[in-house]
């Protein structure tokens, strides 16, 4: 664990003990989001380092990425490229984007991903690789001018960890209770959850857009969350939806 100092590690501390006592997906990521925020970072994703018979979608837990930069990443399949995941299967402790190693000539996909996530405002990152006994899973983060001093990186080692943790164990709480969600609820969301607005659902699916709202508010109401952003978030981390 890196150091940390007298502030981020009170944060640090108080932000464990909050999510500790959550008790929903989307309050942690509430609480994740706003304490990443406020070193910087506009952007994340949580998820498993994907094996070669699986796509990253699968292996998602949380995904806060730019829907235009996720979308991009998962059509043209960059986690075949990254060498951000692939640097997570070699080390235990967390890094830079920019320490991940890579040849330029050599692998020009590498090259290309982390060019075009610069595009998006995700000028650097940091990474904190989560090693299972049978897996290994990683939460990046992202933004335009983060705080990566050494006492803010000490700090996100151990909100991630933590945060990672606690949703995993939201998510098998969950495994065990009956799905909440209709087929066509659940649908509307995963859409929405790939950055589609009500309007482009509803041509999608060849229902009015009035019928798309109403779904989105019933998945809302049942998921007990605030806004659709809450209600993609906790859908995703139950298992109620992929992407």
């Amino acid at each position: 664990m890196q150091v940390i100092d007298a502030y981020w590690g009170r944060r640090a501390l108080d932000y464990v003990d909050a999510i500790e006592a959550s008790k929903t997906s989307a309050s942690v990521l509430s609480q994740f989001e706003k304490v990443i925020g406020d070193l910087g970072f506009h952007a994340y994703i949580m998820a498993g380092v994907p094996t070669a018979d699986q796509s990253l979608q699968q292996t998602i837990l949380a995904n806060g990425w730019p829907p235009e930069w996720f979308d991009m990443y998962a059509r043209e399949q960059f986690h075949r490229f990254d060498p951000i995941p692939r640097h997570c299967l070699s080390t235990l402790n967390p890094f830079l984007w920019s320490e991940a190693p890579y040849d330029r000539q050599d692998e020009p996909g590498a090259h290309k991903v982390m060019t075009r996530a610069r595009d998006f405002g995700l000028n650097e990152g940091f990474c904190v690789p989560i090693h299972y006994d049978d897996a290994v899973g990683a939460v990046s983060l992202a933004g335009e001018q983060p705080n990566l001093a050494t006492d803010a990186r000490g700090a996100l080692h151990l909100i991630s960890m933590f945060t990672h943790q606690r949703l995993r164990a939201l998510a098998r709480a969950a495994t065990g209770q009956n799905r909440r969600l209709s087929r066509i609820e659940a649908e509307v969301l995963s859409w929405a959850a790939r950055g589609k607005t009500a309007w482009e659902t509803a041509r999608i699916l060849g229902v009015s857009e009035r019928n798309v709202r109403w779904h989105l508010e019933e998945a809302q109401r049942k998921l007990e969350t605030k806004n659709k952003t809450a209600t993609v978030a906790t859908a995703l981390v139950n298992g109620e939806i992929t992407i």
